[in-house]
């Protein structure tokens, strides 16, 4: 007979569950500071806390949508969309015009909402790439992997997926790429003009001077 190979090993098979456990205590730690860092500077950027800066974020890719498309995206109550559109006004940011049935209300934003909209991006930005800075390349390379498996196995249904992509640079991120729009794909109706962007990618660099 001949030999039989080793199997090798998938998910977390004989993974020991201390490390385990403590890969998920690290990432736990990162997500929690990630968040906290972004959300004091986005909150500064929008001039506004709790979801005014996904709001303003949300309109910048989908402008002209309904106070409910607000609301499923922000996981917020229809009366607390139509409050935090009402607050978003009052500041200059947003504007609601009536729909074509003259009963709905269309949000989108005016220059200072689309001004704080690219702060709040950029707020959140400099976090993010203060954090990847510690990397090299391969690490980086390797994270991104693995962030994406994560977010697809996150990535529950529609609703969910664009909840988790409220906050997201959309440019930086084209849906030939992103593991939540592969994961469960937007229909046409529900998508944003940043939708299917394509973001022009630095050529390799050569190897060994090849």
């Amino acid at each position: 007979m001949s030999p039989t190979r080793p199997s090798r090993r998938r998910g977390n098979e004989g993974a020991d569950p201390e490390d385990r456990a403590f890969a998920a205590n690290v990432l736990g730690t990162l997500a929690l500071t990630l968040a906290d860092r972004t959300g004091e500077g986005t909150r500064r950027a929008a001039r506004h806390g709790a979801h005014a800066p996904a709001a303003l974020v949300s309109l910048l890719w989908y402008p002209d949508r309904p106070i409910r498309f607000l609301a499923a995206r922000l996981r917020i109550s229809h009366p607390g969309a139509v409050q935090l559109s009402e607050r978003l006004a009052d500041e200059g940011l947003a504007r609601r015009m009536p729909g074509a049935d003259g009963r709905t209300k269309l949000l989108s934003l005016t220059a200072a909402g689309e001004r704080a909209a690219r702060s709040v991006l950029a707020e959140r930005a400099s976090v993010l790439d203060r954090a990847l800075a510690a990397l090299d390349d391969e690490a980086v390379a390797a994270i991104t992997e693995g962030a994406c498996a994560m977010l697809v196995a996150l990535t529950d249904d529609l609703l969910t997926s664009e909840h988790m992509c409220r906050m997201c640079d959309e440019h930086a991120c084209p849906d030939d790429r992103c593991p939540v729009e592969r994961a469960h794909p937007g229909p046409p109706h529900r998508r944003g003009p940043g939708y299917g962007v394509q973001v022009r990618r630095p050529a390799q660099k050569a190897r060994n001077g090849g």
